[in-house]
């Protein structure tokens, strides 16, 4: 009953917070029907691939983070982290996340500790490779703007430069700390619990549980990248952005992007707005809302008009959506598959 009552508030705040960012754009539900009629069979096929070759980095990068003596087959961690990656962008208030761990304990026998670290790593790799291509195209605006086609006048020229070079200092300063957690994970684990410690809560029978909890998690987040893995992941992480601007770039082109208009740069801030947008706490049913004002916000940074940015968002959420549920899916069905007989990696 509470997961029904739950599902009902999450698809209501969706529909709330989707009806106000149209209602905001100005738009009609018509626009973005015609905008979703002008992707052809040849550029959904294009997307879908792109699409599955992040799915394929995602599951390689959890591999790598989950230490070898632990590792499932590659089959079992891209069956796991697909229908996990279903769970995170459909249920409410993150709850999804938790999926990750369940599904990989009943699959592939990996430690909770384990799973959550090897979790936790990669999404703070997620937030700096993102952060870090935020603060690279907003800080080199002033330059790739002037490649591009504008016909706004001058105050409104250097108002938009304005504005995007103020986000990319904050992206450079949000990029640098996330560099700084990711390498000196355990070390923050550890300042953590010298502060329980030192408000004496390690004389507590919960304190010196909690502490003992603390501690193993430490050593987990130590182990999820040791020997390597960690600029592997990074690497990895890269690549796998390089692809989420790929698939929006070709839905872009799709939805009608106008000829000759740079992609790139766009396509960066609106996929990345919107991924930011989407770790709120307060998403609703499949991020509809807050993935759109996310989508707006980043393309009007680049000077386009909200409309047009409003109906390419909203149909490319539905395009990213039917392939996830299709990869979702399959990753379920892959989870259900009996085992061939394979032992863990390494």
């Amino acid at each position: 009953m509470k997961a029904s009552l739950r599902l009902a508030a999450s698809v209501s705040l969706a529909g709330g917070l989707l009806w106000a960012v149209i209602h905001w754009g100005g738009i009609e539900l018509s626009d973005i029907s015609e905008t979703l009629k002008g992707i052809s069979l040849t550029q959904w096929s294009a997307a879908l691939a792109v699409h599955a070759g992040i799915y394929l980095l995602r599951a390689w990068r959890f591999a790598v983070l989950t230490p070898e003596e632990l590792r499932p087959p590659f089959w079992q961690v891209l069956s796991v982290s697909s229908a996990h990656n279903l769970a995170a962008y459909v249920l409410p208030l993150k709850s999804g996340e938790a999926t990750f761990v369940l599904y990989s304990s009943k699959v592939g026998g990996v430690p909770a500790r384990a799973s959550v670290a090897s979790l936790l790593v990669s999404r703070l790799l997620d937030l700096f490779v993102l952060t870090a291509c935020l603060a690279a195209v907003t800080l080199l605006s002033p330059l790739l703007l002037s490649q591009s086609a504008t016909e706004a006048s001058a105050e409104e020229l250097a108002q938009q430069l304005s504005a995007l070079l103020s986000y990319g200092v904050l992206f450079t300063a949000l990029c640098l700390v996330t560099m700084l957690v990711c390498i000196m994970r355990g070390r923050v684990v550890s300042l953590f619990a010298s502060v329980l410690r030192l408000v004496r809560l390690d004389r507590t029978k919960f304190g010196a549980k909690l502490l003992g909890v603390v501690g193993r998690f430490g050593d987990a987040l130590e182990q999820a990248g040791a020997g390597g893995g960690l600029s592997r992941a990074t690497m990895l992480s890269f690549v796998l952005w390089g692809g989420v601007v790929g698939f929006y770039s070709v839905l872009l082109f799709a939805f009608g992007w106008p000829d000759g208009e740079a992609v790139v740069a766009p396509s960066v801030l609106a996929s990345g707005f919107a991924s930011l947008a989407n770790t709120l706490p307060v998403n609703g049913f499949a991020g509809f809302g807050t993935q759109e004002g996310g989508w707006v916000l980043g393309m009007s940074l680049w000077g386009i008009d909200k409309e047009l940015a409003l109906a390419i968002g909203v149909s490319a959420h539905l395009v990213q959506l039917g392939n996830l549920i299709l990869f979702g899916v399959l990753g379920h069905l892959g989870m259900a598959a009996p085992p061939s007989g394979g032992q863990r990696e390494g």
